[in-house]
């Protein structure tokens, strides 16, 4: 007997058979006491999991759908503009030319979103009305089943609804079948009448969210569907299968939104989605309890069946798999971006077939392959990053140029229009010399002595256009102009001096140009005496400068400036701008002073 004992003692003095016993112990004799437990509790983390995954699954397709939507407002958003400028027009010329920008924009979004159609709606009198293809007349939205109040109104956001039958013209599809579709319409109501002056509809096929929602919940156990607020069903995972909501149940599900309700042994997952619709998914307790049996059957067969293999695979691998990550924990917790890494090349056995790398073993190598590359990637993603500055730099700059050379030919085009070809000629002329000089400096910084130039030649075009209306001069402290600035900073505040100086009460513009020296700086002044800026619009300016924002809406000009001059490698400067209403206008560009090396140092 003590032979007995003390043979048993020898086998579980490896730490790897008091391992596997401990195991045995904790596992098979726990398991036929808490055999009972275990199906309540598997049942109810398995419930759990299942609501869990199918709220999820909800939740992704929630998040498509509104997607979709967004893309429906956004079109919608696009033609507003479309239909501003359609409405604004003065002449039939204009108005066809914004008829046909319209049409085209119109066919592009519904190639591009796959839109089912959209239908523009103008006054009877208006040119476009008959079109019949996506124009018609305003007494055509009788015809579709928008809510009355919303046509009352109709506010400024979109209006969406049901529409069934929804047929498309034989010029834009071959195809005569109707459709059933979403809806978003947006209509506008002249403030003091009341009248509405326009509206368009777009319609979205609803068989698109069917698909969505087929594409989730394929099993038709669970039931997804989406309703109008109104409770109307319009897409099903099921098409087949009929939805039984009325008001009164739509109400308490909405009250409920976000939450799981459980009611009469279903329950129930209620999503408000961006339009105002709801997307309700019926879950079941039957179709739970179904899965709910599988899994805890096969959670216990592949316990039962993976716990022999388990202690297999324990003695088999554990002594090799923790030295192999003990000896590669301590190459990691050992590694210094700034020191030679630790060598782990015992983890691999030299006679080892690479084609028999084990995930640690790749593990290792790749650590190794790590350590080697660090140090050198390190000086490729600081050069990656000058160069994405550059390139920003070059960006804002390359925008500059087109805005410029728009606002000048429309200058010319106007002397042109009045008959001033002489006055035409020369400004084409100045501006041949001006892209001559500007093309000539091919570098990003340029001398102030060139800037002024260019600055001279762009006044100077200006001054044909406003006669004895613009003067101009500069002042330079001695040695100054031989300083590097970014190229195009002065001009875009010189048009605006001049474009907005201008009026009634300042006829006549002068601009005074200083350049003086800062501590290490360079400092620019631009001051006119022309009708300044409103308090408001001020701020607005201060703002874009301080956030340093390129707004191509406002501010184009100022704001690109001052992002270019702003940066570290062209300046590190900043912008700041003083007026008074009627009291003139001045800025104040401070950089800091940069000398020219050679030709290469000026190209970013």
């Amino acid at each position: 007997m003590k032979k007995i004992l003390k043979n048993i003692k020898r086998c579980f003095s490896h730490f790897q058979a008091k391992l596997l016993a401990a195991f045995l112990l904790c596992t098979l004799i726990p398991l036929g006491i808490i055999g009972g437990i275990s199906y309540s509790v598997s049942y109810g983390i398995a419930r759990d999991r299942i609501l869990s995954a199918s709220m999820s699954s909800d939740e992704q397709l929630n998040m498509q759908i509104n997607e979709r939507l967004e893309q429906v407002e956004n079109v919608a958003d696009s033609l507003q503009y479309d239909m501003y400028a359609l409405m604004q027009a003065d002449t039939p010329m204009d108005s066809l030319s914004s008829l046909t920008d319209t049409r085209n924009d119109v066919s592009l979004f519904k190639a591009t979103f796959r839109l089912f159609y959209a239908s523009v709606f103008l006054p009877q009198d208006h040119l476009g009305a008959g079109e019949g293809l996506y124009f018609f007349p305003l007494t055509d939205l009788e015809k579709y089943a928008l809510p009355v109040e919303s046509l009352e109104n109709p506010g400024t956001s979109s209006i969406w609804f049901y529409q069934e039958k929804v047929t498309v013209p034989v010029m834009i599809s071959s195809v005569q079948n109707s459709r059933s579709c979403a809806a978003c319409c947006r209509i506008l109501k002249d403030t003091e009448t009341q009248v509405i002056e326009y509206a368009y509809i777009i319609f979205l096929d609803v068989s698109d969210f069917s698909q969505y929602l087929e594409e989730s919940f394929s099993d038709k156990n669970i039931s997804s569907y989406i309703v109008t607020d109104q409770g109307q069903p319009i897409a099903h995972n099921s098409p087949d299968q009929p939805v039984d909501i009325d008001q009164e149940k739509l109400s308490d599900l909405a009250k409920e939104e976000g939450t799981l309700y459980q009611k009469d042994q279903v329950s129930y997952h209620t999503v408000r989605l961006q339009n105002g619709w709801y997307h309700i998914t019926e879950i079941p307790d039957s179709y739970i309890r179904n899965n709910v049996y599988i899994l805890v059957k096969t959670i216990l067969i592949t316990l039962l069946c993976s716990l022999p293999l388990t202690i297999l695979v324990i003695i088999a691998i554990s002594r090799s798999l923790t030295r192999k990550i003990r000896i590669l924990s301590t190459a990691m917790k050992e590694f210094k971006l700034d020191a030679p890494g630790k060598e782990i090349q015992e983890l691999i056995s030299p006679a080892k077939d690479p084609d028999t790398y084990d995930e640690i073993d790749k593990l290792g190598l790749t650590f190794q392959k790590m350590q080697a590359s660090l140090s050198s990637n390190m000086q490729s993603i600081l050069d990656l990053s000058l160069t994405e500055e550059r390139l920003k730099y070059q960006l804002l700059q390359s925008q500059i140029n087109p805005h410029f050379l728009y606002n000048i030919l429309g200058s010319i085009q106007t002397c042109q229009s009045l008959g001033k070809l002489d006055i035409a000629n020369e400004m084409i002329t100045n501006l041949t010399r001006f892209y001559r000089m500007t093309l000539r400096k091919s570098g990003d910084l340029i001398t102030i002595r060139d800037e002024l130039e260019i600055a001279r030649l762009y006044l100077k075009i200006e001054k044909l256009c406003h006669n004895d209306n613009l003067s101009w001069e500069i002042d330079l402290e001695d040695g100054i102009e031989n300083f590097l600035i970014c190229k195009f900073t002065l001009q875009p505040f010189l048009e605006n001096s001049i474009l907005h100086g201008l009026s009634q009460r300042t006829p006549q513009v002068h601009i005074v140009i200083t350049a003086v020296y800062g501590d290490d700086t360079v400092i620019i002044t631009i001051a006119d005496n022309g009708a300044g800026i409103g308090e408001k619009q001020l701020a607005e300016i201060r703002h874009t400068l301080d956030s340093k924002i390129v707004d191509y809406e406002k501010h184009f000009g100022i704001g690109n400036v001052n992002k270019r001059i702003s940066n570290p490698y062209f300046g590190n400067g900043h912008i700041s701008i003083d007026s008074r209403l009627y009291h003139g206008t001045k800025i104040t560009i401070e950089f800091n002073q940069m000398e020219e090396e050679n030709e290469e140092s000026n190209d970013c």
